[in-house]
């Protein structure tokens, strides 16, 4: 793998980039990429879920060999910058944070792929710019995250005393790197090794141990998010395919969520593989495969 570097709206965007298609990557932190436009190359674009990092697609790069994956520590989680002061997490931040950066590579055909939260994300990328996006793919996210509307102020209410409260609170320091590994390991029900390069990504070295480079902020309530209604308008705008990826034991939330949008949608696939929320960390390359052929796949 290649480190890559975005800059986007005064943000530093840091990930990796794969080997070209057909090729097999290798990890190595010490190559470096200036990241200048590939205009006539098709790429995948991989998202992650909420506080991983680019980290979380690292299994699965070897076995994607269509297109050239870059996958990107979103704003606020890994290496990438964290938002100005004044700034918020929002998924529609996120989202026209890739916007910008699409336009600026002039990265034409896009290939999404997004696990959980960068599922959400790159439902909403596609419905915003449809005429840049390929296909997508999704893990474990199907849909969108809404709220009833009577639900409103409450939800605004409970930001904003939220908000509050991470104002008085100081970054806690941890002094057992292994501890943090296998804390995680056991909230996402996964082998500690499955992990280890996530967390590590997400983590920083201080005095008296470590210390979370994430953006506290990130794990912020949203004081908002889209009514059924507007989510069905925004569902209605996705004009690629999409194929859907699910654990066996996975988040079984999806079948509402099948059931409200797949008829909204062009949903040319959907498979059911061994694993849980996480299997492209379990079964990277049973993923892989699902993904590949959906590439392969014309129209």
């Amino acid at each position: 793998m290649q480190a890559v570097e975005y800059k986007v709206a005064g943000m530093r965007l840091v990930g990796v980039r794969s080997a070209n298609a057909n090729g097999v990557s290798k990890i190595n932190r010490a190559e470096t990429n200036n990241s200048t436009p590939h205009q006539s190359e098709k790429i995948t674009l991989a998202l992650h879920g909420w506080l991983d990092n680019c980290a979380s697609f690292w299994p699965l790069l070897p076995y994607l060999t269509e297109r050239p994956v870059i996958a990107l520590d979103l704003p606020g989680h890994g290496h990438s910058d964290h938002r100005p002061i004044a700034g918020s997490y929002y998924f529609t931040e996120w989202v026209m944070d890739l916007v910008a950066l699409i336009e600026q590579q002039q990265w034409q055909q896009v290939h999404l792929l997004g696990h959980s939260m960068g599922g959400f994300i790159a439902q909403l990328l596609a419905a915003v710019i449809p005429e840049r996006i390929e296909k997508v793919t999704l893990i474990e996210a199907f849909g969108l995250l809404t709220f009833e509307a009577n639900e409103t102020l409450e939800k605004l209410r409970k930001a904003a005393t939220e908000r509050l409260r991470l104002a008085e609170k100081t970054a806690p320091v941890y002094p057992d790197l292994e501890r943090i590994i296998t804390l995680r390991a056991q909230t996402s029900a996964l082998e500690p090794a499955l992990v280890r390069n996530i967390v590590e990504r997400n983590l920083e070295s201080v005095a008296g141990g470590w210390s979370w480079r994430v953006d506290p902020r990130v794990r912020l309530g949203s004081p908002f998010r889209f009514t059924l209604e507007q989510a069905d308008d925004l569902m209605a705008g996705i004009e690629c395919p999409v194929q859907l990826i699910r654990g066996e034991s996975g988040f079984q939330s999806l079948h509402d969520t099948l059931n409200r949008w797949q008829k909204m949608v062009d949903l040319r696939q959907q498979e059911r593989l061994p694993g849980g929320h996480h299997l492209h960390l379990q079964h990277p390359a049973a993923v892989a495969e699902q993904v590949n052929a959906f590439l392969r796949e014309s129209g």
